[in-house]
């Protein structure tokens, strides 16, 4: 055969070759693929890729998913953004200022109209509860993020709740308290019963976040539910926005602390000198009288037989109220990226979470691989989930990934289908009413970047100074007849009445149609 017959016929062969692709080949064409970017949890399950949850989320939705899992996310946020961005960031953490700054910008994309168009589940809800689309809109009427959200209020951690010690309410033959009065009793009767237990016992720096906000809804400063009470904000008789930080009634808040402080009622080290594990070691010797949280177990593994739920103190003006979120919990679950080949395919994707069957998927798995349904008709996860070393909840981790870290582009499920998964007998509450709920349920508000700027500053400087006066009134180095006029007077000097009134422009932005 001649020299250019034969280099003809291997260059024809190898052509041929070229132009016929391999099965897999064939697949990995057709497979649909997106880039998300994520906060790294591989010090407690496996890799994303490696997640069953994704693994069949991937045959199911015929896209596959090329995870990027980042350790200290929050610290690398300028590095990314200066470089090629991901398609989407999931379940990263964003506030609603640097929401606002990025969309502006060009970096994050409009979503209202690709959600209109590739997002029916998440839409339906928007249609249906219009506060959430009101908190996620910013002050450009754009929505440039998905939430993560719960209608129940009391799933997802949305409620804090005081627990108290049943065991030494029945040793004392005492009630559960209902009021403030009747809690400042039960609690000096507690640490009068015995040496070493203590009325309200939390780790250091808890009492402001908790027992707290817990007696602000008792006394009137929790109409605007719990972000407006962090975000120092309550509304009045009137429907008008106040500050909580200046109000007489948080003198009268602070003044119950103080008695309850100089009683030895509460801890001495509430303010410093006790981490989560000294309070933890502390409770399992039944020292803890009282504490707060959004679930008994966080106290240790006997907390749910030891310790009763009371969700709503009466206090002296009659309020009850609970100490309980709107239902958008985070604001910057799902940001598609001005670098997102195809936006709507992301939305598409992720658009089943907000489904029923999509909040089942990611909570609980498959029936038949990660639950199994009983008798009762109760989804109940597996053995191998429930009997796991490090807890259910992370045994859980290892298979599916809406159950630990909070904040992924999800709707939460009923926290009785929640607690059923576990094996949990759904806690009763014979204290949560509708009347009960915050008259406003108002969200950490979207600010101009004007605002936000301005607001940097003067709410760091008026939170330092809270967290100052606090310890101070509490404690009794400060005086409230001789002291609480210059406390305010020194609010208004660092930017109260201007902080007031940004919040009530913003206030009225939101109440707009």
């Amino acid at each position: 055969m001649k020299k250019g017959v034969l280099l003809f016929l291997l260059s024809f062969v190898w052509l041929l070759s070229a132009c016929q692709s391999s099965p897999s080949e064939k697949v990995a064409d057709d497979v649909k693929s997106i880039h998300l970017m994520r906060n790294d949890f591989t010090d407690v399950r496996p890799k994303s890729e490696d997640l069953w949850m994704w693994q069949e989320y991937e045959k199911k939705s015929g896209v596959k998913v090329q995870w990027e899992e980042v350790k200290e996310f929050g610290e690398k946020k300028n590095l990314i953004l200066s470089g090629k961005l991901p398609d989407a960031f999931y379940q990263t953490g964003w506030s609603n200022d640097e929401i606002v700054k990025y969309g502006q910008q060009g970096l994050f994309i409009p979503l209202e109209d690709l959600i209109a168009e590739h997002a029916p589940n998440l839409q339906k809800i928007l249609d249906e509860n219009p506060i959430v689309k009101k908190t996620l809109t910013a002050p450009d009427g754009h929505m440039y993020s998905l939430p993560y959200m719960s209608l129940d209020p009391m799933s997802g951690g949305r409620t804090v709740r005081l627990y108290i010690n049943q065991n030494w309410l029945d040793e004392l033959s005492l009630d559960v308290p209902r009021t403030t009065d009747e809690l400042k009793e039960v609690l000096a009767a507690f640490v009068a019963s015995g040496e070493g237990r203590e009325g309200y016992y939390m780790p250091s720096g808890w009492l402001a976040g908790g027992l707290e906000k817990v007696l602000m809804a008792s006394y009137g400063l929790g109409t605007g539910g719990r972000q407006a009470m962090g975000n120092m904000l309550f509304v009045d008789e009137a429907g008008q926005l106040q500050l909580t930080i200046n109000h007489e009634r948080m003198r009268e808040v602070w003044m119950y602390l103080r008695e309850l402080y100089a009683e030895g009622l509460v801890a001495k080290q509430s303010f410093a000198g006790v981490d989560d594990d000294k309070w933890r070691a502390d409770a399992a010797q039944d020292k803890v009288g009282l504490f707060q949280w959004v679930d008994p177990d966080f106290i240790g593994p006997f907390g749910p037989e030891t310790y009763t739920p009371i969700n709503v103190i009466e206090g002296p003006y009659g309020d009850k109220t609970l100490y309980t979120e709107p239902p958008v919990s985070g604001t910057s679950a799902f940001i598609i990226t001005k670098d997102a080949a195809d936006p709507g395919l992301l939305l598409e994707w992720v658009d089943y979470f907000y489904s029923p069957e999509g909040q089942i998927f990611a909570y609980l798995g498959e029936e038949g691989v990660t639950y199994e349904v009983d008798e009762d008709g109760h989804m109940v996860y597996i053995d191998e989930i429930l009997n796991y070393q490090n807890g259910p909840q992370l045994g859980a981790f290892q298979w599916v990934d809406n159950v630990y870290g909070g904040y992924f582009p999800y709707a939460e499920l009923d926290q009785e289908i929640r607690d059923r998964a576990f094996g949990k007998e759904p806690a009763v509450y014979d204290d949560v009413k509708e009347e009960y709920m915050p008259e406003y349920m108002l969200p950490t508000f979207m600010a101009t970047e004007a605002e936000a700027a301005e607001l940097s500053t003067i709410v760091t400087d008026i939170s330092t100074h809270v967290e100052q006066s606090r310890v101070k009134f509490i404690t009794g180095e400060w005086n409230f007849e001789k002291d609480w006029t210059n406390y305010v007077q020194q609010l208004d000097r660092i930017g109260a009445q201007r902080l007031l009134e940004i919040r009530r422009q913003q206030f009225e932005r939101f109440n707009q149609d």
